[in-house]
């Protein structure tokens, strides 16, 4: 079989019984995870912009999570996936090998997610067969991004905008029982609508890239099921997705790799502690961990030298920002809040934080730089040094080559749930976040996955 071949033969013929018990559970953390970030989302000025250009009223067929709003199927895709993306909160796929970068850092959980919640609410659907369709979906998104060439992603392009899109289709086309022929079709169509460029990171335009891919995903679903035509070859055609946006692509880590195992399983997919870039993750770690261990004062610091490789450079690239998105795409500033605050979460990424004069007193104290050591390991994982140097002379340093959250150091149930009500305190009262909670959590044993998103808004 041709490689969009296989890849539609797997999404098409993906079933509960066919998906192993550990799989499973992964994938509830990960839908409990994306549906708490698009509550904490939802009242992002992205998501009310949209609303207000898109005309979203009480009517619908799929709930606005987060909100009392309802909107078609392929609108409700688009609003939810942008609020899923707009904290940047959420989970962010690794690498199978030291050739990838980071393995495109797709974001897959949201635009899969957003479409699947909004497919599901059109027909009855149960929750099994939502985390089923889910599971084919990032499946999907994951290998084809980390089949790419590199240049895909070092060139500009943002994954989940492109690889999104068509992991998205392959979810609503499992949830509506495309046969293979017609998954073909599917993934012709959504890999036609893939875009997004990263020189909008730290810009709204960013989360409109899982929104996109989101709604680009439902509606190649909907036209594929309904007859529409499009190229059968798309991932592997000379004149096709890998080809044209990547230059070309790895056959043995996409078609000969999908589902054996599952990328949930293994290499796995980070669920976010922090708000921010994930990039920015260890040195996060780090920087939290020395000034809290040695309890220094911001004023007791002379200089934070953060030493990593250049492609975290490539990625994080507002160095004085001035809004909350820049903060995000900020190594700078997540040192500046870890120092100044010892935290960073939902509350320091705001317009008015990033803003904060003692935080930007300490901004010209931080140093980033390419650490000729650490770029000659190469860029599967995102290698960070931390070096606070104090003003009486002490020293201290860290390394690390993942974060908190990633499946090497994953987030407890505990940790898991505060985050989750966390993003829900932004929208709802506490008695509905822990209902919303208990929801999600037991979404494979729901009867109807409309019944979950009815609890996920005010």
């Amino acid at each position: 079989m041709g490689v969009t071949e296989e890849v539609a033969k797997f999404a098409s013929d993906l079933n509960w019984d066919m998906l192993p018990s550990g799989v499973t559970a992964i994938a509830v953390d990960h839908m409990t995870d994306a549906w708490g970030v698009m509550l904490a989302g939802s009242e992002a000025d992205s998501g009310l912009i949209l609303r207000s250009v898109l005309g979203v009223g009480r009517s619908g067929a799929v709930p606005i999570v987060g909100t009392g709003y309802r909107a078609s199927v392929v609108d409700a895709a688009l609003l939810n996936g942008t609020a899923g993306h707009a904290l940047d909160y959420d989970d962010t796929q690794l690498s199978t090998s030291a050739q990838a970068v980071y393995g495109l850092l797709t974001h897959p959980s949201v635009p899969v997610l957003s479409a699947v919640s909004a497919v599901g609410c059109m027909r009855p659907t149960t929750g099994r067969q939502l985390v089923v369709a889910y599971v084919a979906g990032v499946e999907v998104a994951c290998r084809v991004a980390d089949a790419m060439d590199s240049r895909h992603y070092q060139d500009g392009f943002h994954t989940t905008g492109t690889a999104g899109a068509i992991g998205a289709g392959a979810a609503a086309g499992n949830l509506l029982g495309l046969a293979p022929g017609a998954m073909a079709t599917c993934l012709g169509i959504a890999a036609s609508q893939s875009a997004g460029l990263r020189e909008n990171f730290g810009t709204m335009t960013k989360p409109l890239h899982s929104g996109r891919a989101a709604q680009s995903g439902v509606l190649a679903a909907l036209l594929a099921e309904a007859g529409f035509t499009a190229s059968r070859e798309i991932l592997e055609a000379p004149r096709g997705f890998l080809k044209a946006a990547a230059g070309g692509f790895d056959q043995s880590k996409l078609a000969d790799r999908i589902g054996r195992p599952f990328f949930l399983e293994s290499p796995g997919v980070s669920i976010k502690p922090y708000p921010s870039g994930s990039l920015s993750h260890p040195a996060q770690d780090l920087i939290l961990e020395i000034v809290g261990r040695e309890h220094l004062a911001p004023e007791e610091i002379d200089r934070v030298e953060v030493g990593t490789n250049s492609n975290v450079l490539n990625a994080l690239i507002h160095h004085r920002p001035k809004t909350g998105l820049e903060g995000k795409f900020s190594l700078e500033y997540c040192i500046a809040t870890g120092v100044v605050r010892r935290r960073a979460g939902l509350a320091d990424f705001t317009d008015v934080a990033v803003c904060d004069p003692s935080v930007q007193a300490f901004l010209p104290k931080v140093e980033v730089v390419v650490d000729p050591d650490l770029e000659a390991l190469g860029f599967q994982h995102v290698r960070t040094r931390v070096t606070v140097t104090c003003v009486d002379g002490r020293r201290f340093e860290g390394t690390a080559a993942w974060a908190r959250g990633y499946p090497q150091t994953p987030l407890s149930e505990s940790e898991l749930e505060t985050k989750f009500l966390d993003c829900a305190a932004t929208v709802l009262p506490a008695d509905r976040s822990q209902l919303a909670w208990s929801a999600v959590r037991a979404v494979t044993e729901a009867v109807s996955a409309a019944g979950i998103m009815e609890v996920l808004k005010p």
